[in-house]
């Protein structure tokens, strides 16, 4: 049974600090539980700091909870049972909550019910339905996005259809007003849907089989109603394909991505992409699968994989990497366990908007479903 690769406890301050630059780390959420965060694209942390949210599946039901970091105190906010008869929840009973958006400034968490937008006030602990519906015949997913304003939730309105997805439309909705301000379909699978700090402007990608994608990523003007890509991939001298790119996320007014391990090139790892110049700059070498940014765009979090041109090999062991791109300096925060086989297990490692914070999904074994919360504080 391979379990977590560090020395860390359920409380904080019960991890040996294998870098330099970690200040405290610690494990978080209930024992003998499934504890998870929303996709690692959602800002979890409160306006103030003082906590951020994670659902929880203990004793066969979900919640979503908050932590408080000054006393590390865990408290249930609402028990999500109800979700549990949604068109999603017939395949993955996390599915809704891992995409699920947080409006800090309001601390209110917003949660797709198949073709409907959930409320849910933090303080009030309590939730409601929007007055928005979407088509009958459609399903909200995403991973939904919060701009920084805390005015728009933007997501992907897919087709119920249990066959492969060839379209979906992208939207934008008026969290305040309860308004679909925008709600339009593109002619892929667009999905991962992203406020630049420029309300106006989205990040998107085109989803789907990695190594058929020529243009991955995407610019949504969603108020003119233009989209365009932003990072023309590199071929071969035959004109083949051979970068193969993914897990994109806004960072400052730039765009890190992930040059995955099955790339047929030399060097794989993160880039970052200018979309006004329509150019990238590869950043770091290494078997990455996903990255994250800070808010200003100094400081890039990692995870590795196992598969394609990797020299790692040992399956669901993920080891946890910072960037700072003011210093080009890299950082090993941690190993951890995780799996493929489910989101809620992917490491999906995030920075707070300071870049000072990392969280990250740590499995506690191979064989066993629990998991826990990563948190690492870093002197940055």
């Amino acid at each position: 049974m391979r379990r977590l690769q560090s020395d860390i406890g359920s409380k904080k301050g019960q991890m040996k600090n294998k870098s330099g630059i970690i200040k405290e780390q610690c494990l978080i959420g209930y024992d003998n539980a499934i504890n998870f965060i929303p996709y690692y694209t959602s800002d979890v942390w409160s306006n103030d700091g003082k906590y951020f949210i994670f659902y929880c599946q203990k004793d066969g039901r979900i919640s979503l909870n908050r932590y408080f970091s000054d006393d590390g105190r865990c408290e249930e906010v609402l028990d999500m049972g109800k979700w549990s008869s949604s068109y999603r929840a017939k395949n993955d009973p996390y599915a809704d909550m891992v995409v699920s958006g947080h409006v800090r400034n309001t601390e209110t968490v917003l949660v797709p019910f198949d073709n409907r937008i959930c409320h849910i006030s933090i303080p009030g602990k309590s939730s409601r339905f929007s007055k928005a519906v979407f088509p009958d015949d459609s399903e909200l997913a995403g991973p939904f996005h919060v701009s920084d304003d805390g005015k728009y939730l933007a997501g992907v309105n897919y087709r119920r259809t249990d066959a492969k997805l060839e379209k979906t439309s992208i939207f934008v909705y008026d969290i305040g007003k309860e308004k679909i301000l925008f709600l339009e379909e593109i002619d892929f699978w667009a999905n991962h849907t992203q406020f630049f700090s420029n309300a106006e402007h989205i990040l998107f990608c085109h989803e789907g089989p990695t190594e058929t994608i020529p243009a991955r990523l995407h610019l949504l003007e969603w108020r003119k109603g233009v989209h365009y890509p932003i990072y023309p991939q590199k071929h071969n001298s035959k004109g083949e394909l051979v970068e193969f790119v993914g897990h994109e996320m806004p960072a400052g007014d730039k765009v890190v991505a992930v040059r995955y391990p099955v790339s047929r090139m030399e060097d794989f790892g993160i880039i970052l992409v200018d979309p006004e110049t329509k150019t990238g700059e590869f950043i770091d070498h290494d078997d990455y699968l996903h990255v994250a940014s800070n808010a200003a765009g100094s400081l890039f979090v990692m995870d590795t994989c196992w598969w394609g041109n990797t020299k790692r090999k040992t399956e669901d062991q993920s080891d946890i990497f910072l960037y700072d791109n003011r210093t080009k300096k890299k950082h090993f925060l941690a190993s951890v366990c995780c799996s493929m086989k489910n989101q809620i297990y992917h490491v999906h490692p995030r920075l707070n908007r300071a870049g000072d914070i990392v969280l990250a999904t740590a499995k506690e074994s191979v064989d066993l479903p629990n998991a826990k919360i990563l948190y690492l504080e870093l002197a940055v």
